[in-house]
């Protein structure tokens, strides 16, 4: 390890924490952190003492965290040289830790996908039930010719439905708990950089279990109520099943002309079950309208993230450790780096906002990024020069307090609270758009700093990324000869880590979003199986006359793709709506105002992966009918 006097020494390794403070992998800190004594850590900084204080506290509500943060604050400047705190105290609510929004965020959208996948589940067992007794119609006309009762029926079926249930469930648990701890795992090493482990909520598991046991009975209710009402004449007669009435949508598609006779009658079978089509149309829009939606947030994150980073005109922004003010010629040492075009320095400062946690940045009036005023002005030469007391408030920071141009805020910092004017809100998503804007000297005046700043902004003279990164290192060599200790972050390199980061993200929930899709495709298998089943005699009927394989698989495959298509239809505008509700609730939970993005390629790309996963997984179902002998169909039933 090199120290802050440039010496190197070396020290032996102790042991690998796990999650310990401060050292979850965040982006925007470029630097890895060890943990050692104080002792240590003072020889390597080359001066003594400490730069923080953790208190842990009797009574941890708000209130008395305050109320101890003051005594200390007065207790310092009564017994040390203390004069204020460089950031304001962070207060851990119970039950808090780093990351948790974040967490609680994911866990939202996890949420609505679950939501999506049990109700496209309980369709699917819903027409699984539809399928089973489909094909056991003969079995029911048999027991209704013996005697069975409509709840003796009822009955067998509903034991059925519990027997499946109660075999999904403790599949689905054991299978659910594996993806769970993966799933966690993947965004603990992401967020954190540690290892998860393996862990089961028994609420959890319990709420799982009651939903897989209830869940299929429920489901099948329909299927099973129309099973008992069958009349027996009709049973008796049927091909595996009752073969439906031709009301007005079978007879407007006998009218349709200019396509083959194979395709017709394909299309004209659409109007024999119509609740069967209909439940599977709905399940493939739902499978669509989950795929545009995710792919919708995704690419809204993303082009909310690259607007952010194009809004900042800096190369290399560079960072005091633990918030310390620079040395007064720290500014005049960056600038006259080779490679170095301008050096804005600022100041950032943790404040507390009508109550809520904040970064303060202080600025000057031309800052190095676009301010992107939505309302009201940016502070001014003069408000700078002034130490004018006017805010200018982020999106997410103006929602929350409610505050509006012209308003009045009250700003707690370490060294106490001070009243500000609000004369802008932007639209910059800097700390996911809750951070505060202020005249430089302004926030210098409230923290009783004249002068001070913790953060540099550094253009460059060439954007060349290797040139970039030359420059970076002088920089850092030539503020740490004068004893500064400083962290940078490249802007090109945390753009790549921060957009790869959300695609990582995008691309789990994605594929967790393809169980969905995979749930409406096992459906249509069944909904084409049950079609094979009940026109088997019509099968036996069309090949007896002369119709070749061909022709068999083209009315189904039609049938088959006509459901995809419509369920398409249907998920166009239900994915729309869903990209909308994710939108806003990854912006209510972490502060960003996600771009909606809902692109006519995403809706070009759903119809053509639609079809043609449902012309693969129609491949089993149309194999059966273009097999089945003439002789064999028309005698089944």
């Amino acid at each position: 390890m090199i120290g802050a006097d440039g010496q190197v020494r070396r020290l032996r390794v102790s042991g690998v924490g796990r999650n310990l403070t401060n050292g979850e992998s965040d982006l925007s800190n470029d630097w890895i952190t060890l943990y050692a004594t104080t002792r240590t850590v003072s020889e390597l900084a080359g001066r003594p003492g400490v730069t923080s204080l953790s208190l842990r506290l009797r009574d941890d509500s708000r209130a008395a965290a305050e109320r101890t943060i003051a005594a200390v604050r007065d207790e310092l400047r009564a017994r040390t040289a203390f004069t204020a705190f460089d950031d304001l105290p962070t207060i851990q609510e119970p039950g808090g830790y780093p990351g948790k929004e974040g967490f609680e965020s994911l866990a939202s959208l996890l949420g609505i996908i679950t939501v999506l996948a049990l109700v496209s589940a309980l369709v699917l067992v819903s027409n699984t039930m539809t399928t089973l007794i489909g094909e056991q119609t003969g079995e029911i006309a048999s027991m209704k010719a013996i005697g069975a009762r409509r709840r003796d029926i009822r009955r067998l079926y509903l034991r059925t439905a519990l027997i499946l249930g109660v075999l999904g469930a403790l599949v689905g648990v054991v299978l659910g708990i594996a993806l769970a701890n993966l799933v966690v795992g993947y965004f603990a090493s992401l967020f954190f950089g540690i290892e998860a482990r393996l862990s089961v909520s028994a609420p959890v598991v319990i709420l799982s279990l009651l939903l897989g046991i209830a869940g299929p009975p429920l489901a099948a209710l329909p299927a099973i109520r129309r099973a008992t009402r069958l009349p027996l004449n009709e049973a008796l007669s049927a091909t595996g099943s009752a073969v439906g009435g031709q009301g007005r949508l079978d007879a407007m598609l006998r009218r349709l002309g200019g396509i083959p006779r194979s395709a017709q009658i394909g299309l004209r079978s659409l109007g024999r079950r119509k609740r069967r089509n209909l439940a599977t149309v709905l399940q493939v829009a739902i499978a669509v309208a989950t795929l545009l939606g995710l792919l919708s947030i995704g690419t809204g994150v993303g082009e909310t993230t690259r607007q952010w980073f194009d809004d900042n005109h800096y190369a290399i922004w560079v960072q005091s450790v633990q918030s310390r003010a620079f040395a007064a010629d720290a500014e005049a040492v960056s600038g006259s780096t080779e490679g170095v075009r301008e050096v804005q320095s600022w100041l950032q400062n943790r404040v507390r906002v009508e109550g809520r946690d904040a970064e303060a940045l202080g600025l000057p009036a031309q800052p190095l990024m676009d301010t992107r005023i939505r309302e009201g002005r940016w502070h001014t030469e003069a408000d700078v020069a002034g130490g004018a007391r006017v805010a200018v408030l982020g999106p997410s920071l103006a929602r929350v307090t409610g505050k509006g141009v012209g308003d009045r805020i009250r700003v707690v910092t370490g060294n106490g609270p001070s009243t500000f004017r609000v004369i802008g809100i932007t639209e910059n998503q800097t700390d996911n758009g809750g951070a505060l804007f202020l005249p430089l000297t302004a926030l210098q005046e409230v923290l009783g700093a004249p002068g001070a700043v913790n953060n540099q902004w550094i253009t460059t003279t060439s954007d060349e990324h290797r040139a970039i990164d030359r420059v970076t290192t002088r920089v850092e060599d030539a503020l740490t000869a004068t004893g500064e200790q400083v962290g940078t972050l490249v802007t090109y390199d945390l753009r790549e880590k921060q957009v790869a980061a959300n695609g990582q993200i995008t691309t789990a929930i994605t594929v967790l979003g393809l169980l969905i899709v995979a749930i409406s495709m096992v459906a249509l298998i069944n909904t084409i199986t049950m079609s094979v089943l009940e026109r088997t005699r019509e099968i036996g009927m069309l090949r007896s006359v002369g119709a070749r394989a061909k022709d068999v698989r083209r009315i189904f495959a039609t049938e088959g793709i006509a459901v995809a298509v419509a369920g398409w239809l249907v998920g166009v505008p239900l994915g729309y709506a869903l990209a909308r509700a994710l939108g806003w609730a990854v912006g209510q939970s972490v502060g960003i105002d996600v771009t909606f993005v809902f692109p006519i390629t995403y809706v070009a790309l759903a119809l053509i992966g639609t079809v043609a996963l449902a012309l693969l997984v129609m491949l089993a179902p149309l194999r059966r009918a273009v097999r089945l002998r003439p002789g064999d169909a028309l005698r089944t039933g």
